[in-house]
């Protein structure tokens, strides 16, 4: 799609980027919508773009803390830094991947129906294309 093609560079695509150390691209299906998914993994982040319709849509930034906690008792932080404002769902979803993934997390999510079912099935296949 248009957007996989905007969110990785020519020179991504056919080598490296110069800072990313890995990028991945998937069409995969999410509520039975399909769904473009672009991973990049830097040194102290994953950026994730999740769309449905070719647009960024919100995007999240989600970070552990883990200087500050407790063992097993780590804070983070989420700021949605441009789009829908108070979508739990979503916040909820870039907290989630952070803890998952181990790093922070800078999340363009754009799907048209992002229910707890969905966000979930999400999750699991963000996961499952791990370029961390």
């Amino acid at each position: 799609s248009a957007l996989m093609e905007a969110a990785v560079p020519a020179r991504a695509r056919q080598n490296a980027h110069p800072l990313a150390k890995a990028v991945r691209k998937a069409q995969i299906s999410v509520a039975g919508k399909e769904t473009d998914l672009v991973l990049t993994a830097y040194a102290d982040r994953v950026f994730i773009i999740a769309t449905q319709n070719g647009k960024m849509g919100t995007l999240i930034s989600a970070t552990g803390d883990s200087k500050t906690a407790a063992v097993g008792n780590e804070t983070y932080s989420v700021k949605v830094l441009m789009g829908r404002r108070n979508e739990q769902i979503s916040e909820l979803l870039a907290r989630t991947l952070v803890a998952k993934i181990g790093k922070n997390v800078l999340l363009g999510l754009n799907i048209k129906e992002l229910d707890t079912k969905a966000a979930k099935e999400l999750m699991e296949k963000i996961i499952a294309y791990k370029v961390w």
